[in-house]
């Protein structure tokens, strides 16, 4: 649907039987020249009231200013100048009211006055969905052309600006609806903007009347806090010049100065180009210099802020370093003490066992004594003549497994676990504690010794 619409509005510019633009179509502020007339989006001077009378609601300040210049083309030279007023109205909070008047003499080519008497105000719609209030606008004006016969009219000036929290605007405006003075009107508007960071604003303005279309792009460049603005845009093409323009802007708040100017695209040898300066005094505010100073206490103020946090953070990074430290030296602690605690119970383990195997071997002594003391059994008839046993070589040798006893290891061997001392005595140095050390080799001595 998106891409019909375009393509639609691509064609009913291409259709359009396009002349040159003339004195009448011309509007004045040095801003909106620099800016190659790409304004009606912007809207944020005094001269907004000619380009989208929508983009001065909410002003804070009573404004006065005025602006002259002079443009070529081969017609003739333009010659035009422009006052302007504007002020808060006090009975609605975010209205503005305001006059304006503009007089143009091109040689050769015509007469224009045009005297604006106007109002904008911010509106909050409920039903839109915008992150700013609407602003609207309006001019009843009084127009005259004199183009060797004067013609008087009067009529009216429309816009709308929307705003949003990202940098990004736009308008619609409707222009010249006046009563027939001998020149093309009405004009209808669309533009567009997007300010990044307060620094780069990049704007696009176009304009349909009967017999002429136009598309005006254009630049701003913001320094140093707004002291400084440069200004680059496709300037307006009198009767068919095509135009680059240049401008700058100086804040010396509560005098802002503008000027511009432009260049014929088609060579410096073409007749064309032009030039326009204009003043704006801001009644009741605040001086530049105060203003900047102000700005850099805000933003000390949050590199201040900034800092204490980072320090608030700082401390309690060490807090908890120092937390993690004691900790570690806590724990360390308990697992000296946990280890201390392990070779202790080994150690009384290895003596356990081997109080285990020396009260086995009293017991079994104790055993022996009393089969002594007992009457010698009856005589019992011999029993049948065994079979021989297989021949054993002594000594044999075991390498002690975990677990592995002396009593153990002499029960496998002797099938008597109370001959452990026979390997005992021939394994000294292999025994430490009344246990044999794991993985040594002992020899097992003959049983018959």
């Amino acid at each position: 649907m998106l891409r019909r619409v375009i393509f639609a509005g691509l064609a009913l510019l291409a259709s359009v039987g396009v002349r040159a633009a003339g004195f009448a179509d011309f509007l004045p502020g040095a801003k909106a020249m620099g800016m190659g007339m790409a304004f009606s989006a912007v809207a944020d001077d005094p001269y907004a009231m000619f380009f989208n009378p929508a983009g001065t609601a909410n002003t804070p300040y009573a404004q006065a200013g005025g602006s002259f210049g002079r443009m070529q083309s081969p017609v003739g030279t333009l010659s035009f100048a422009a006052l302007t007023y504007l002020r808060p109205f006090e009975p609605i909070n975010t209205a503005t009211v305001g006059a304006g008047y503009y007089a143009g003499r091109q040689t050769n080519g015509g007469d224009k006055d045009s005297f604006l008497l106007h109002y904008a105000q911010e509106l909050r719609i409920p039903r839109l969905p915008l992150a700013k209030p609407l602003r609207v606008g309006g001019n009843f004006k009084f127009v005259n052309v004199d183009q060797g016969r004067g013609s008087f009219g009067a009529g009216f000036d429309g816009g709308i600006l929307a705003r949003s929290n990202i940098g990004l605007s736009g308008s619609l405006t409707l222009l010249d609806l006046t009563t027939n003075v001998g020149v093309p009107h009405p004009t209808i508007g669309l533009g567009t903007a997007y300010t990044w960071r307060r620094r780069l604003t990049v704007a696009g303005d176009l304009r349909y009347r009967k017999g002429l279309a136009e598309f005006y792009p254009g630049l701003e460049a913001s320094f140093h806090q707004g002291l400084l603005k440069a200004r680059l845009g496709r300037g307006f093409q009198l009767d068919g010049v095509g135009q680059l323009a240049l401008g700058l802007g100086v804040n010396f708040s509560p005098l802002v100065i503008d000027v511009a100017m432009t260049v014929p695209t088609g060579g410096i040898h073409r007749r064309g180009g032009a030039y326009q300066a204009g003043l704006n005094y801001r009644f009741g505010a605040p001086s530049f210099a105060s203003s900047f100073v102000g700005q850099a206490a805000i933003q000390a103020d949050s590199l201040r802020s900034d800092i204490f946090r980072l320090e608030e953070f700082k401390k309690n990074l060490q807090n908890d370093t120092q937390s993690a430290e004691s900790n570690k030296t806590i724990v360390s602690g308990e697992m000296s003490v946990l280890r201390k605690r392990l070779a202790e119970s080994q150690d009384e383990l290895r003596l356990l066992e081997k109080r285990k195997d020396e009260l086995e071997y009293a017991l079994s002594v104790l055993s022996l004594e009393k089969r002594k003391l007992l009457p010698p059994p009856a005589p019992k008839r011999a029993p049948a003549k065994p079979k021989p046993a297989p021949v054993v070589v002594w000594p044999r040798y075991r390498q002690v497994r975990p677990g592995d006893t002396l009593r153990s290891i002499a029960q496998e061997f002797y099938r008597d676990a109370a001959r452990w001392e026979l390997i005992y005595e021939a394994n000294r140095d292999k025994v430490e504690r009344g246990l044999p050390r794991t993985g040594a080799v002992l020899e097992i001595p003959d049983p018959r010794r």
